[in-house]
């Protein structure tokens, strides 16, 4: 590569850049013209208009995926985890409670984003009946667009709720703006949505080394893929069909997507699980508990610090002292206040200055604490309103 990145004829050619010639015909002759019918045999699809096919299949109850068994009864909105049936946007509380999730990912020219990326494949699946039914919407030629995004909007009509990973920051924004170049309507503007990402980084944030799906697969579903195709290399293989009618590469992007797409199926009752009892499945519980409280449910977090408090850190041994303060249970809050103050915890210390200025009235015991403390404006101001105490207290 040369140096001079700063120079326009040595930029490669964006994805954007090299599809747009392939439309005014500037790109070399193909080595092969793409054959739709022959891509469509190939990959056992029908064709729902020129430039638009549907891969469709409808699987038994029960599939296993990993060591989790999905479950089709459960892809209704009543049955979603509370936990996570909260972080939806926008809420679930007018939607009836039999309404059917779908689950959603898609394949794309690129990661950036914007008018210049395309979503060329779509995949959606949803419960059946007593199975599944797994829909992969595939775009074959630029101008059958329109069509395709319809296709995609008629399998969405009548969902109760949407679930995805990082959906919410990707997916449904990318699909969003080709809905609106098409003008045509946008069916996930009113639509529920559940992105998995959200309660993946709240529980798990600060325990793996990373949030990405495929580690969430390995750790909480064990699934391991085998020959998977990474999900960088879907650009080119779209491309290598638009370009020379290779369909090898789509099939491995097919195969890619409906993995995706089980393990949301799969993630969902196990995340809350996560939500329920974090020390099952090795979650932070601080931050679950957090979850909870922001949610109105303190007692369930108060629980939650409690069974696990041998592997709490300060933050979540502050949390739970602060939890037993509001129920007025200061005896068991001085207890952790006071383990914290014997290793310098500066935010113990201040509490125990305050509960014995305020609560107990032990006046000297306060001004130990407050002594105690990192050398501050509001330390000095403390010790000296303490000492002002004592003084007129030995004085009567």
């Amino acid at each position: 590569m040369s140096a001079d990145t700063g120079s326009a004829a040595t930029l490669a050619p964006s994805f954007s850049d090299r599809v747009r010639r392939l439309m005014v015909g500037r790109e070399p002759v193909r080595s092969k013209v793409p054959d739709e019918v022959a891509l469509r045999e190939a990959l056992g699809a029908q064709a729902l208009a020129p430039g638009v096919l549907l891969i469709e299949r409808r699987l038994g109850a029960r599939l296993r995926h990993g060591r989790v068994v999905l479950k089709p009864d459960g892809a209704v909105v009543e049955r979603l985890p509370s936990s996570l049936r909260v972080l939806m946007a926008p809420k679930v509380a007018t939607q009836p409670p039999s309404a059917p999730l779908v689950y959603l990912d898609t394949e794309t020219s690129g990661l950036s984003g914007g008018s210049g990326t395309w979503a060329f494949l779509t995949g959606i699946v949803s419960a059946d009946g007593e199975g599944w039914r797994l829909r992969q919407y595939l775009l074959t030629r630029l101008d059958a667009e329109a069509e395709y995004l319809e296709a995609v909007r008629g399998a969405i009509t009548g969902a109760g709720a949407m679930v995805s990973y990082n959906g919410r920051s990707f997916d449904v924004p990318l699909l969003t703006t080709r809905f609106r170049l098409c003008e045509q309507p946008d069916p996930f503007a009113r639509l529920p949505h559940l992105d998995l990402l959200a309660p993946v980084r709240r529980a798990f944030g600060r325990v793996w080394p990373d949030c990405r799906l495929a580690t969430a697969e390995s750790r909480l579903l064990g699934l391991e893929r085998e020959g998977d195709m990474p999900g960088s290399a879907a650009p080119l293989a779209w491309l290598d069909w638009l370009r020379r009618g290779d369909t090898t590469g789509l099939a491995a992007v097919l195969r890619h997507n409906r993995w995706d797409l089980f393990s949301l199926v799969g993630l969902v009752p196990v995340l809350g699980e996560a939500f329920e009892d974090p020390v099952s499945l090795g979650a932070d519980t601080h931050a679950v508990a957090a979850h909870h409280i922001g949610h109105g449910q303190p007692d369930r977090a108060l629980w939650m610090l409690r069974a696990d408090r041998h592997r709490l850190g300060t933050a979540g041994l502050l949390e739970l002292a602060r939890l037993h303060r509001r129920r007025g249970e200061w005896g068991e809050a001085c207890a952790i206040w006071e383990t914290l103050a014997a290793a310098g915890e500066q935010a113990a210390l201040a509490a125990l200055a305050k509960y014995h200025e305020h609560r107990s009235r032990d006046l000297l015991r306060a001004l130990g604490y407050a002594i105690a403390l990192s050398p501050s404006p509001e330390r000095d101001r403390r010790c000296e309103r303490l000492e002002a105490k004592l003084a007129l207290k030995r004085g009567a």
